[in-house]
């Protein structure tokens, strides 16, 4: 199926399984026509960003008002944890801290800071700030460090939560980290700022922004927590990423960190994804029955994919139909294309690939429940 996006380019359907299969695990129920329209609505809001970004360059900064607005009706955010989420212009989130002389410490994963940082402090220099931002990467040692100082001292701390990686990154996240249920599917969250919270027992706030029908932008603030060293870290968690994740479900086309969702979810644990190779334990006598096949009317069985399968970047083989993930083994998702597109016989795909591929991957395919032997 092909859609149209704007007048671009039409986008193809395999194109958007991966970003559908995202979609899903907020909206179980999304489909296709949903992901072109939240695409759709993308595209509008980017539009508006450039447009926004560009007054400020050129002295407009009517963008800014709002939330200079908000911070000043809420003197509290001066000190503790705010915490925010990558949505709609979250690039503003800090301003006007800074706007008021102050130094908040914005946390967050080394790869983001590599390419945030420059754009803020360009943007500072040119709006002439009276505050500047410290920087605290997650990939640097002692960061928890300087967060307990920075609170200590009542400045303020702002951590966009669905950034949800530590200094050992997404892996340990998926491995170690607390399982989170979403509609659609259970990721996995890290608890580490609840439990400083707690520690601390300092306050922690919640601000999200967003684009509002108008063009302007929308500051939305809940009140105030504050836990003590006697609450329950995880259930802290809980109730951050209930906020959180409130506000994607509710503007899902404002959401610029779709990626969390992957990098994050269960099934991509290193103890659920099975080890390389074919799987132990397969049936012997299906394996009997496929080299027969092969051998003896490769002109007449085919192979029929049974589920929507792709392969993703990481050596990842997706069996969307079943939610299920295995290693790739090397195969490429092009190499499915001819089962695609038919239900070539077993002497069609070996012309195609070679023996060594259907005896491998061919065979694999249908243990895994992927695919099937068809008659002529």
């Amino acid at each position: 199926m092909t859609a149209e996006h704007g007048g671009a380019v039409p986008y193809r359907r395999r194109d958007l399984a991966f970003e559908l299969w995202n979609l899903r695990a907020v909206l179980p129920d999304a489909q296709e026509e949903d992901l072109l329209r939240i695409k759709r609505r993308q595209d509008a809001d980017l539009a508006r960003e450039r447009e926004a970004l560009a007054g400020l360059w050129s002295g407009d900064r009517a963008v800014l008002a709002p939330g200079h607005s908000y911070f000043a009706d809420h003197p509290e955010l001066a000190a503790g944890i705010t915490v925010s989420l990558h949505l709609g212009p979250y690039q503003f989130l800090a301003e006007p801290w800074l706007d008021a002389g102050l130094e908040p410490v914005i946390v967050l994963n080394e790869i983001a800071r590599r390419s945030f940082q420059p754009s803020v402090e360009r943007l500072g220099r040119r709006l002439g700030y009276r505050g500047r931002v410290e920087w605290a990467s997650l990939a640097e040692r002692g960061f928890v460090r300087r967060m307990i100082k920075a609170l200590r001292d009542d400045r303020p701390v702002l951590v966009y939560l669905d950034g949800n990686t530590g200094r050992d990154g997404s892996r340990a996240t998926r491995d170690k980290g607390m399982r989170y249920d979403l509609p659609g599917r259970s990721i996995r969250v890290r608890t580490g700022l609840a439990r400083l919270a707690c520690r601390l027992e300092c306050p922690v706030h919640r601000v999200a922004l967003a684009w509002d029908d108008d063009g302007a932008v929308l500051w939305e603030g809940d009140p105030t927590l504050r836990w003590t060293r006697r609450d329950d870290p995880q259930t802290v968690t809980r109730l951050l990423y209930d906020w959180c994740f409130s506000h994607i479900m509710r503007r899902p086309h404002q959401w610029r960190y779709w990626a969390m969702l992957r990098t994050s979810s269960s099934c991509f644990r290193s103890a659920v994804v099975d080890p390389a190779g074919v799987p132990t334990g397969l049936r012997e006598d299906f394996q009997r029955a496929f080299f027969t096949c092969l051998e003896r009317s490769p002109e007449t069985v085919r192979l029929v994919l049974e589920s929507d399968v792709e392969v993703w970047a990481g050596d990842i083989l997706a069996d969307l139909s079943r939610d299920r993930f295995y290693p790739a083994s090397g195969l490429q998702d092009g190499d499915l294309d001819p089962l695609r597109d038919g239900e070539p016989t077993l002497a069609e795909l070996e012309e195609h690939h070679g023996r060594a591929w259907v005896t491998f991957h061919g065979l694999r395919l249908c243990l895994l429940g992927m695919a099937r032997l068809g008659g002529g």
